[in-house]
């Protein structure tokens, strides 16, 4: 039980750790999610079954003292943490093709959602763009990132991808450098 506590400690601080530094994470949305709720749920079974010893009761007050202070802050890391480890963070997932996924989440109470487009690799994927609605916004008030009913993709070249964010009326197409994250063209259809 131990070893496999520690394997999945492992797991979630190299989770953590890739996508701080690089932008990188398991493949999917959920597979993060999982990866912290197997962690918190076998956390506390070892603080069950290791009772008698020291380090189960310091791992528990860890545990309490850090949820204690993140919502001491105004809540702010608290939702954070509810927020990305719940799929209350996620506002739309598509996979737009065996290569890319597209998805609106939102971390934040103090911040509105953002756009990102994810690489998959395998069993890990990278993020290579995202946006706020303050990037793409123009003069149309009134096309956030949160209310796109749907992710269109349209075309993809050696350096750019083009993704279209459907509303209903009319769309936003963005264009955007593969490399460098940067949005090339915004339009407006």
């Amino acid at each position: 039980m131990l070893r496999f506590y520690l394997i999945i400690c492992l797991l979630f601080a190299l989770d953590c750790l890739l996508y701080f530094f690089k932008e990188i994470s398991f493949r999917g949305y959920y597979s993060d999610v999982v990866v912290f709720w197997l962690w918190l749920i076998l956390s506390f079974v070892v603080i069950i079954i290791f009772w008698k010893k020291l380090l189960a009761k310091l791992l528990l007050a860890s545990i309490v003292v850090t949820l204690v202070l993140s919502i001491v802050a105004m809540m702010i890391p608290f939702f954070a943490i509810v927020l990305s480890t719940t799929s209350l963070g996620l506002y739309k997932n598509k996979d737009l093709n065996e290569k890319y996924r597209a998805q609106i989440v939102g971390y934040s109470a103090m911040t509105p959602p953002w756009f990102e487009v994810i690489e998959k690799k395998g069993l890990i994927e990278k993020r290579i763009f995202h946006c706020t609605d303050y990037q793409i916004m123009n003069n149309n008030l009134d096309m956030k990132i949160r209310t796109a009913k749907d992710i269109i993709f349209k075309n993809e070249t050696d350096s750019t991808l083009t993704l279209t964010l459907f509303y209903g009326g009319p769309n936003k197409t963005l264009t955007f450098n593969k490399d460098t994250g940067n949005i090339l063209q915004i339009k407006n259809n």
